[in-house]
């Protein structure tokens, strides 16, 4: 009996592994595709990661990030309120969303006025935001 459960807990803990390597690499070359300028592959890259897991504030933050540049500030908003959520103590996140909500704010007009990019669809099985954190999550 021990050793089935050393066994599924080993399992477990390789799964755990590659599910995060796989994510961290994502986001590598989701970054490496916004200091190229690609903001649209950047973004495809960052929304895999956040599939993977998609209560990762820097996944998060980072399409948000690449969203914006390519003018989905809405939903680039969103998603930076999801992660600051997610990880309140980020400080780099915190000042990302305080600075798309004055940007928004003095350019929502502009904003609203000008044609929106597509978001990327289909990358979440109920839209283009990760499901919302269980209860037990929220403050």
């Amino acid at each position: 009996m021990k050793t089935i459960m050393n066994t599924l807990i080993v399992a477990s803990a390789t799964l755990l592994l590659s599910t995060l390597v796989s994510a961290a690499d994502l986001q590598a070359e989701g970054r490496v595709h916004l200091a190229e300028g690609d903001a649209a592959a950047a973004s495809k890259k960052f929304a895999e990661a956040a599939k993977v897991n998609p209560f990762d504030a820097s996944a998060l933050n980072n399409q948000a990030v690449s969203l914006a540049a390519q003018g989905d500030y809405e939903n680039a908003l969103n998603l930076l309120e999801r992660a600051v959520r997610l990880n309140p103590e980020r400080r780099d996140i915190a000042t990302n969303l305080t600075s798309m909500r004055q940007w928004m704010g003095r350019n929502v007009p502009q904003v609203k006025l000008k044609e929106q990019s597509k978001p990327i669809m289909n990358v979440y099985p109920e839209g283009d935001i990760p499901p919302e954190p269980p209860a037990l999550w929220k403050k």
